[in-house]
C-alpha cells in the first residue's frame, strides 16, 4: 500500500490533508464528503500515525493500484486469478523482528481508529482483514470484519456466518489465533474481500494477481502468514464463546445497522513502524460499495456467461450500494435471453432488488442511455418480471431486516428479429472544423 500511496503522491492524485483532524467524526466527515478522492491525513490529534482513506473507490483506481491497464476488465481479471490461483500463497520466512520498529504489547488506542457517524457505538477499525488457519493446513483465510474498539487490547468484532464461524467449530474451545492485517498490498487487500470457497486462501489469489510476487512472514506469537509490506499486524485470538454487545454501526446503506451480541478479540501484540500509514474504509461510502459490489458481479457473470451469447458490461449501480441494483447490456440469442437474464441475476446474487436488461448498444453505465432504452423499447405488459417472498439482504431495511423481499426485473431489450433500425437514436457527422469547434467550446466551458 505505500508503494501506491508514494506513488499518488507524485502524480498528485491523493490529497495530502495537513490541518490538524481529530478521529472523532472529522477525518471521516471529510471522506464522506470526497468519496471519490483518495486522501492521506498527516496530522493526526490523537495519534502521530498518519491516516489514508477513500484509497480504492472506483474500479479503475483499483486497476491502477494493481498495475492494470485501464482497459483491462478487472472482474475478467479476478476471475482468472479464482480460476487459477497461484499453487503457493507466497514466498514466507519466519517472523523479522527488524521488520518493525514497533514490536509491543497491545494498545491498539494508540492507533489512528476513526469514529464515523454520529450514532456509532464507538471507534472502529474498517480495513481490518484477519487472517486465520484452515484447521490442518497451512493456508490461511482472509476476511473483512468491522471491529469496535471496547479497550486497550480488546475489540468486538461482526462475524457473518462464512468461513471464519467455520474455522471456530474445527477448534476445540473456540478460540481462534489470528493476525489483524492493516494496510497491506492492494492485491491481498483486494482478494481479502472476496467470496471464494472454503478451504481457498485469498493469498493464493492475491499471489497470482501480484504475478507470484507475494512475500509473507509467520507472525511473532503464530505462523499465521502477514504480507510483509502492511504497514499494521495485530496478533491475538478471537473467543467465539466470549460475546458482548456490538453496535449501532452505518452498513452499506447508509443505515444504521442494530445491536448484536458478537465475539470479542484479545490482541496481545502489535507491529508497525514510525512511519505506518493507518488504512480505514468509511462506512456506506463508494469505496465500501465498490468491495461489497465486486463479488456479487463476478458471481452475476459467470452465471450470465453460461447461458447469454454476449454480455457487454454489469453495472451494479453506486446510488444501489453496488449491491442491491443491477443493470446488465446483452446480445440476445433468442427473445427468451432478457427475462432468462434477470432470473440468473437474482439467483447468482441474492442481494439484487432490480435488474435492467437492456441491448449491447446500450452502456448499462449510462444512466441515460438506460432510460432511453426504457422510453423507446420496455413496454410493463410484456417486459416485467416480480418475484415475492424471495431471499434478499437483512442490510436492506425495507425488508424490516429479515431478508425476505420482492424483486423486479425490467426487460428493456428488443424482440431478436425487430427491425432495428426504428430504434436506432439519430446522429449528426460533425466536420472537421465543426470538431474543432466543439472541442474549444469544451474546454472553455
Amino acid at each position: 500500500m505505500r508503494d501506491f500511496i508514494e506513488g499518488l503522491l507524485q502524480a498528485r492524485s491523493i490529497t495530502n490533508v495537513e490541518r490538524k483532524l481529530s478521529t472523532d467524526s472529522e477525518i471521516a466527515s471529510v471522506l464522506f464528503a470526497f468519496q471519490d478522492r483518495s486522501f492521506l491525513f498527516s496530522n493526526i490529534k490523537e495519534s502521530g500515525i498518519r491516516v489514508a482513506g477513500n484509497l480504492y473507490p472506483t474500479q479503475s483506481r483499483m486497476k491502477q493500484a494493481l498495475g492494470n491497464p485501464e482497459d483491462q476488465n478487472l472482474a475478467g481479471n479476478i476471475s482468472k486469478a479464482i480460476e487459477n490461483p497461484s499453487d503457493s500463497k507466497g514466498h514466507v520466512s519466519g517472523f523479522v523482528k527488524s521488520s518493525w520498529d514497533h514490536n509491543v504489547d497491545a494498545d491498539v488506542t494508540v492507533l489512528p481508529i476513526l469514529r464515523h457517524y454520529e450514532k456509532d457505538a464507538g471507534n472502529y477499525i474498517t480495513a481490518g482483514i484477519v487472517a486465520a488457519k484452515f484447521p490442518g493446513t497451512d493456508f490461511e483465510n482472509l476476511s473483512f470484519h468491522r471491529m469496535l474498539v471496547l479497550s486497550k487490547n480488546k475489540l468486538a468484532a461482526r462475524i457473518v456466518p462464512r468461513h471464519l464461524e467455520q474455522i471456530s467449530k474445527g477448534i476445540s474451545g473456540r478460540k481462534v489465533p489470528i493476525s489483524i492485517v492493516i494496510g497491506p498490498p492492494p492485491a491481498v487487500f483486494l482478494a481479502a474481500s472476496l467470496q471464494t470457497s472454503y478451504g481457498l486462501s485469498e493469498y493464493r489469489i492475491a499471489n497470482r494477481l501480484m504475478n507470484g510476487k507475494l512475500i509473507l512472514s509467520e507472525s511473532e506469537l503464530t505462523d499465521i502468514s502477514v504480507p510483509v509490506d502492511s504497514e499494521i499486524v495485530l496478533e491475538g485470538y478471537i473467543d467465539f464463546k466470549d460475546v458482548t454487545k456490538e453496535g449501532p454501526f452505518v452498513d452499506l446503506t447508509g443505515t444504521y445497522d442494530g445491536v448484536r451480541e458478537q465475539p470479542i478479540i484479545t490482541v496481545e501484540r502489535m507491529h508497525y513502524n514510525s512511519n505506518s500509514v493507518y488504512q480505514a474504509v468509511l462506512a456506506g461510502s463508494m469505496e465500501h460499495a465498490l468491495f461489497m459490489g465486486l463479488p456479487q458481479e463476478l458471481k452475476i457473470r459467470d452465471a450470465l456467461s453460461k447461458s447469454i451469447p454476449k454480455v457487454h458490461g454489469v453495472n451494479l449501480t453506486p446510488a444501489s450500494s453496488g449491491y442491491f441494483h443491477c443493470i446488465v447490456s446483452i446480445d440476445k440469442a433468442g427473445d427468451g435471453d432478457g427475462k432468462t437474464s434477470i432470473l440468473n441475476c437474482f439467483a447468482a446474487s441474492h442481494p439484487l432488488k432490480l435488474v435492467i436488461v437492456v441491448d449491447g448498444d446500450i452502456d448499462p453505465f449510462n444512466l441515460s442511455e438506460v432510460e432511453w432504452a426504457l422510453t423507446t423499447r420496455f413496454q410493463a405488459d410484456r417486459g416485467i418480471v416480480q418475484i415475492n417472498g424471495a431471499r434478499g439482504s437483512s442490510l436492506d431495511p425495507s425488508s424490516g431486516k429479515t431478508g425476505v423481499t420482492s424483486k423486479l426485473g425490467i426487460d428493456a431489450t428488443l424482440p431478436v428479429k425487430e427491425d432495428r433500425t426504428k430504434f436506432e437514436k439519430a446522429r449528426i457527422k460533425a466536420s472537421s472544423v465543426a470538431s474543432e469547434v466543439i472541442e474549444s467550446l469544451r474546454d472553455n466551458s
